[in-house]
């Protein structure tokens, strides 16, 4: 306690400014003016493309939502983009997108919407034996693997399908994971972690998390057949669906989980599935459909 020697003044990595002095950020207030606070000054600092360290923080947002689609970034270490992290794969590409992030007003809409509608963001899953040869880590971007949604996202797609998820913005957060609040809003405490989403990979709170791992594990299955959330899930879901024949019914389903219409074997298959239900005497043949559906790999994957 005696060893203090003042109030630290606000200043920024050295290494990544332009200008030798940080007034340009902090500003001289006027008399009887408040200083400009920190944050305030932190913020313009990071988002100053030509003296601070806007180009940096432009490189590492497009990174981190290019590996959000893809699944790896351009930079395989999206924490560490200094000498320490992989070099990138496509430095032009992540030049392209990082200048246009920051003549766009650094607003992520357009920058999701140039990904997506890319030829490689098009790329099919399939992959043949001679490419796998030449580009096993398909650094070259000629298929794109599938991905899994985040935990987070999963939750939030049950809730869609269940017809109960709240679109309001804003608000404070909350504790309970059958809320109709989207997970964004779940309260983040360090002890008393959500078991559904850390299930799925849902990073601990204590530590920065650049790379999200994405475990598949037999918990996760029995979780989700199992689960009294997503159970209720499954039955709201069957409410919006349940049609006067089986065809009609998982029709209406496919399209709601999936967006697409099933084939005819799919049809087939399901409308079995549900008569043997009746024969067992389900209490809703109907949920136990839907809960199929919400365990197989095509609800939580982006294909």
């Amino acid at each position: 306690m005696d060893r203090k020697e003042g109030k630290a003044n606000p200043d920024f990595i050295q290494v990544l400014m332009r200008s030798g002095s940080a007034d340009k950020w902090t500003g001289t207030p006027k008399p009887k003016e408040q200083p400009k606070h920190p944050r305030i000054a932190l913020g313009d600092w990071m988002t100053d493309a030509q003296q601070g360290g806007g180009p940096l923080l432009a490189r590492v947002i497009a990174n981190r939502v290019w590996r959000f689609h893809f699944g790896r970034g351009i930079v395989a270490t999206p924490n560490d983009l200094g000498t320490q992290g992989t070099p990138p794969t496509h430095p032009e590409l992540l030049e392209h997108l990082a200048a246009n992030l920051v003549s766009g007003g650094w607003k992520l809409k357009p920058l999701h919407r140039e990904i997506m509608l890319s030829a490689a963001y098009m790329q099919t899953g399939v992959t043949n034996e001679a490419n796998q040869k030449l580009d096993p880590e398909n650094q070259l971007l000629w298929h794109r693997p599938a991905s899994r949604l985040e935990a987070e996202a999963i939750r939030d797609a049950l809730l869609l399908v269940g017809g109960k998820l709240d679109p309001v913005m804003h608000g404070p957060s909350i504790t309970d994971v059958a809320s109709p609040r989207r997970s964004v809003y779940l309260r983040v405490k360090r002890s008393e972690l959500v078991p559904f989403l850390t299930m799925f990979d849902a990073p601990e709170p204590t530590q920065s998390i650049g790379d999200r791992g994405s475990t598949t594990v037999p918990t996760q299955a029995l979780a989700v057949m199992n689960s009294p959330f997503v159970r209720d899930m499954a039955t709201r879901f069957a409410s919006r669906v349940k049609a006067a024949t089986a065809e009609e019914t998982i029709a209406r389903a496919f399209q709601l989980a999936f967006c697409r219409s099933p084939s005819a074997a799919e049809t087939g298959r399901l409308t079995e599935y549900l008569n043997a239900q009746r024969q067992l005497g389900a209490k809703s043949p109907e949920t136990e459909l839907c809960l199929a559906l919400l365990s197989l790999n095509e609800f939580i994957y982006v294909d």
